[in-house]
């Protein structure tokens, strides 16, 4: 391991405990907090902060009857200090809440997972398809995977970390051709925290060991890649070849996790999912601008008349109960039902050419670029993954369905979903025939819009890799003909569209 991929293993969380954080959950935070000091440990800084106050500061036990008085008041945040008193050489010293950072000592006592795979899913794959260059385009292993990221270099890029790797490709063929490879990653700190401290026991998680099977696979069985790969050996000047994985950024226009360029050119795009998730995109915000955005990609809907309930000068609990009530119940709702009625199946409707569009968009994002969504999967040790396209042909696909709306109208959210009706008398296991779902949710502080898709998008989009063809991929490395793919013997498209019935664990959907 670099000493430079050493140093940075405690670099911690990218939250700051502010006391907006420390008021949520009900001061879960704000107790772990008080604990901490009552038992005189040091909590960890900010990295920003850090050539202030080092890498841990001891705060004020003196602080101990506000904070505990802070935590068993109604409004949290509003009865905690304006700032934190900490024992800096010896002497008391006012330094903002904002210099403080929630990491893994905060939340592994909560009980919370210290990283988020799909953030790690992006840096995983571009490690594979980096190797899969390294590797002459021939098969790449876990065991390969696991070096090299060894020896990856790590750095502090704002709340984020930034890896990176060089090196240099040469080839077997007489030519003294070589080739300049780059990697560059940016992933939120803390589940780079965690991935850092799991390749350094050369152990990862179960979900990550099988994210990392299912990239390898994927890269392995690509014909995009080996086409890269092709690309380059064969090439007689030397190329430049970036591996671009920064799905943190939210370049606008693309919805791209990795990027694969060759000289400059832009020649793969993806977007990484897991299967644990059916988030394909998102929006977030609900102000005037987002939300007006929102409902006219997903239906088409003009919510102009409604822009006075959005007001910023309003409260923003108010805002939001004018989403849900106003908007949403009286409104959207309503009319997306109206739309869906209409329509029949076979016939040109506008409810599903925009329901198509706005698959396509959130999947390839305001550009409409020719981005391949990866479904990895995170919990067959093997590995697998679905392989989704979302394209102009996918509202021929869909203008035969038979279509119904249902919404789920309480809580702090509200959900629209679109559902396909099965021929009479036919068996549809739970959820399997769910198209595609709009959800509006509270998360903290926060306000999402969320796009997800449910097992008939998937069907219309994509293709799979079925799980009992797969083995595991160790042992040594093989040699496979550069010009040849695993993947058109291995991918398989649905035929039709048939429905899993019901059964052993069926009634269970998966959220």
């Amino acid at each position: 391991m670099s000493p430079d991929f050493r140093k940075l293993i405690n670099i911690i969380n990218e939250k700051s405990l502010t006391p907006v954080e420390l008021s949520k959950h009900g001061g879960k935070y704000l107790k772990l907090l008080i604990q901490f000091i009552g038992n005189r440990l040091p909590v960890p800084v900010d990295p920003s902060a850090r050539e202030i106050y080092g890498d841990y500061v001891v705060l004020d036990p003196d602080m101990l009857p506000s904070l505990e008085q802070a935590a068993a008041a109604e409004d949290i945040l509003g009865a905690l200090p304006k700032k934190v008193t900490a024992i800096i050489d010896d002497k008391k010293k006012d330094i903002p809440w904002g210099a403080l950072f929630k990491g893994k000592e905060f939340t592994g006592l909560t009980g919370a997972k210290p990283y988020n795979a799909g953030h790690l899913a992006e840096l995983i794959m571009g490690l594979s398809v980096a190797a899969k260059f390294f590797n002459l385009g021939q098969d790449i292993t876990m065991e390969q995977l696991m070096a090299m990221a060894q020896y990856v270099q790590a750095g502090i890029q704002g709340k984020n970390y930034r890896f990176t790797y060089q090196g240099k490709i040469s080839y077997p063929e007489s030519s003294s051709k070589s080739d300049d490879l780059s990697f560059v990653a940016v992933v939120p700190a803390r589940s780079a925290e965690a991935f850092i401290e799991q390749i350094k026991s050369n152990r990862l998680e179960a979900d990550l060991s099988a994210l990392l099977a299912s990239a390898i696979r994927y890269c392995n069985e690509s014909e995009s890649v080996q086409r890269a790969c092709n690309r380059v050996r064969t090439d007689k000047q030397n190329n430049k070849i970036e591996v671009i994985s920064d799905g943190t950024s939210d370049a606008k226009g693309t919805k791209a996790d990795l990027q694969l360029k060759v000289d400059g050119d832009k020649i793969g795009l993806l977007s990484l999912k897991t299967f644990s998730t059916e988030t394909l995109g998102q929006i977030s915000g609900i102000g005037y601008e987002q939300l007006s955005k929102w409902f006219r990609i997903a239906f088409g809907i003009d919510i102009s008349g409604y822009q006075g309930l959005l007001d910023p000068s309003l409260h923003r609990k108010e805002i939001y109960n004018n989403v849900l009530t106003k908007i949403y119940d009286e409104y959207v709702h309503p009319l997306v039902v109206k739309m869906v009625e209409d329509q029949s199946p076979g016939q040109e409707a506008a409810i599903v050419r925009r329901l198509a569009d706005a698959a396509r968009f959130h999947a390839t994002g305001e550009a409409l670029e020719d981005v391949e969504v990866v479904k990895l999967d995170d919990s067959v040790k093997s590995g697998n993954y679905k392989i989704l396209k979302f394209s102009d042909n996918l509202y021929e696909a869909m203008k035969h369905l038979d279509l119904e709306v249902r919404y789920v109208g309480k809580g702090q959210g509200r959900t629209i979903q679109i559902w396909v009706k099965p021929e009479p008398g036919e068996k549809v296991a739970r959820g399997a025939n769910r198209l595609c779902q709009f959800r509006t949710q509270k998360m903290g502080d926060s306000y999402r819009n969320y796009y997800e898709i449910g097992p008939v998008m998937e069907m219309l989009t994509g293709a799979k890799i079925e799980p009992e063809e797969l083995q595991p991929p160790t042992g040594p490395t093989k040699i496979k003909d550069p010009g040849t793919s695993l993947a058109a013997d291995r991918l398989r498209r649905p035929g039709s569209l048939k429905f899993p019935e019901p059964g052993p664990g069926a009634g269970r959907e998966k959220r």
